[in-house]
């Protein structure tokens, strides 16, 4: 399960409540289109918004995010649905809140009551509505990803769910400084130029190499680094080897091994050596960096890393 996978997981129970909420309360037919990757600095309030803070394994903040005339519609027709009032509202007054809050609150205590039962290691806090710029902007100050699902109703509009994460204090722990030194280990020139690009694309620049395992002994005893991406079949002495050694000198150091061999034995005895991860190749320009974000912000408590990984995406909470 891929990083983006695993936030959509969790996007996926408020976008069915929310949808079905809608037919019941309304009669209109909604349906999500794919989840992407927004960027933070093209990310804009919509107008109206319901957040639902999360905390524990994953910290952050899903939105149920709508332009302020979506709102609006969709208010006046639950309204009407419930009330049987026929008069229509041109903004959102109180009576299209409370008929805005019925909607997003019995969406939003179904989803978290489905999310609770998953066992992912993460709590919700009551959802409270966002009305303005400076509340989003408080809501984005530490967000490190912007995950987005477009909600396309038909004949009608469109609206968003946004999952806003954030670094939580564990990670924030255990993440990597990016003036500290970050150890990259394969007996290929090329795949060691590319984890360098990737590693700056992220801020880090103090890079040392290597370029098999008994070199890696060496540099690794000098240069002390903060963590190691290893590659594990290389000549002189292969990343597993090295991986033994460098532990028996008491290390305690992130080591991410690397791979295009998916080999469970082998991906076993790495782990009992004690690794943060095992990142099965090719890495990309594309999936590269989001990959090795995953170990350098600190997220080194996925054991199982490698056996689901067909997509090269890293991390899975448990």
């Amino acid at each position: 399960m891929s990083v983006k996978e695993l936030h959509i997981k969790i996007l996926d129970p408020f976008i069915y409540e929310t949808v079905t909420a809608l037919e019941k309360m309304t009669g209109l037919r909604a349906r999500p289109d794919e989840a992407f990757v927004e960027k933070l600095d093209r990310f804009s309030f919509k107008g109206y918004a319901v957040a639902a803070e999360t905390t524990g394994k994953l910290e952050g903040v899903v939105l149920m995010h709508h332009y302020v005339e979506t709102a609006v519609g969709i208010g006046n027709m639950v309204r009407q649905k419930l009330l049987g009032v026929t008069g229509e509202e041109d903004h959102i007054t109180d009576d299209l809140e409370e008929a805005l809050s019925e909607w997003c609150n019995t969406s939003v205590g179904l989803a978290t009551r489905a999310l609770a039962k998953s066992n992912l290691g993460i709590r919700f806090k009551p959802p409270y509505f966002i009305r303005d710029t400076a509340m989003m902007q408080e809501l984005l100050d530490g967000v490190t990803e912007i995950i987005s699902v477009p909600i396309h109703i038909d004949n009608f509009g469109r609206f968003y769910f946004n999952y806003l994460i954030k670094t939580s204090a564990e990670q924030r722990n255990n993440a990597i400084s990016q003036h500290e030194k970050v150890l990259i280990v394969d007996d290929m020139k090329m795949i060691r130029a590319s984890l360098k690009r990737y590693l700056k694309t992220l801020g880090y620049e103090n890079v040392v190499e290597a370029s098999d395992g008994e070199e890696a002994i060496r540099v690794y005893a000098r240069e002390n680094p903060a963590i190691v991406f290893m590659d594990v079949v290389m000549p002189k002495m292969t990343g597993n080897k090295a991986l033994e050694k460098i532990r028996a000198m008491g290390s305690q150091t992130p080591i991410v091994m690397l791979s295009s061999v998916a080999d469970q034995e082998l991906i076993g005895e790495c782990e009992r050596h004690g690794i943060s991860g095992y990142i099965i190749k090719p890495l990309t320009l594309e999936t590269g960096p989001e990959i090795m974000k995953t170990y350098l912000m600190g997220k080194t408590d996925a054991p199982e890393v490698g056996r689901a990984y067909t997509d090269q995406h890293s991390e899975m909470l448990e």
